[in-house]
């Protein structure tokens, strides 16, 4: 189902969630328990396509350990470059597990990069988006090398990785990506200072409402794209009907059937559904 950006769930403009059940619409793993086999797939399906389409590993951009990207490469010049940024709630998950994401995109003649990034409580939230700034500047500097058309970059991040793509698509006002994915994003991080999962990230009302792209202006040249499992939590989908209701850049709203939090991986990279057509029509319009 591909439903009208600004016509789902809400009007509100920021999230409501009383405190005794925001713990119950954010513990993810509590709510979807098939999370390990899950997770099992994800990485059996990257280890099956790295040999065949893993172009370029662990390409360094910083000097941290886990500062770094792969790049599953199209073939041909100047081809466009989605980003995948993974999820974990800022505190765990890998290029490793996801990988598997990049298929579809480039058989379409999209090149993929699959970052890693710090992780809390050893980094902020706020270090992490610096970290994906600087990702994309290493790309732009490789754009020769890598056949990359540095005016067709995209973003796509799931959970966490949803949260950072559009956080920082915000802030490139004048050197935009071309579109955002956010799959089961989150944009307005003050519901989970109550909850367990803010003992890593130490998030107060301040920090959290500042890291809150709810609360800042959209990307004006950037075509933003919301994408949630059927099945998700409800907190998930009122986090996406907010972001519609306050950024116009959202032009498009896909609930993926018979999906949760973390099945929704899997139609994005199968070439056959109709997210994953939608997201390639995207990139190549």
């Amino acid at each position: 189902m591909n439903q009208a950006a600004t016509k789902v769930e809400t009007d509100a403009v920021r999230v409501i969630c009383a405190e005794q059940d925001c713990e119950a619409g954010y513990n993810l793993k509590a709510a979807f328990p098939d999370f390990p086999q899950v997770l099992q797939g994800w990485q059996k399906a990257t280890a099956a396509i790295r040999e065949s389409m893993l172009s370029d590993a662990d390409i360094a951009c910083g000097a941290g350990p886990l500062q770094n990207f792969d790049v599953y490469r199209a073939a041909g010049a100047d081809r466009p470059l989605l980003v995948f940024i993974h999820g974990g709630y800022w505190q765990g998950g890998d290029k490793s597990d996801i990988g598997f994401i990049a298929a579809p995109y480039v058989r379409a003649g999209i090149s993929v990069a699959v970052m890693n990034y710090s992780l809390a409580p050893q980094a902020s939230i706020e270090q992490m988006a610096e970290e994906v700034h600087a990702m994309l500047k290493k790309i732009k500097s490789m754009a020769g090398e890598l056949n990359i058309d540095v005016r067709r970059i995209s973003l796509m991040g799931h959970s966490a990785g949803g949260h950072l793509a559009a956080y920082v698509a915000a802030q490139l006002k004048d050197d935009p990506v071309q579109a955002v994915f956010a799959v089961s994003g989150l944009f307005d991080l003050v519901p989970l200072i109550p909850t367990s999962l803010n003992k890593a990230l130490t998030l107060d009302l301040q920090r959290a409402e500042n890291l809150s792209p709810v609360l800042m202006d959209g990307p004006p040249a950037t075509r933003v794209h919301t994408i949630i499992g059927e099945h998700e939590t409800g907190q998930f989908h009122v986090q996406a009907a907010v972001i519609a209701n306050c950024w116009p850049q959202v032009v498009a709203h896909h609930v993926v059937p018979e999906t949760h939090h973390y099945t929704v991986l899997w139609p994005l990279a199968d070439e056959g559904s109709p997210v994953c057509k939608a997201v390639i029509a995207e990139i190549l319009r």
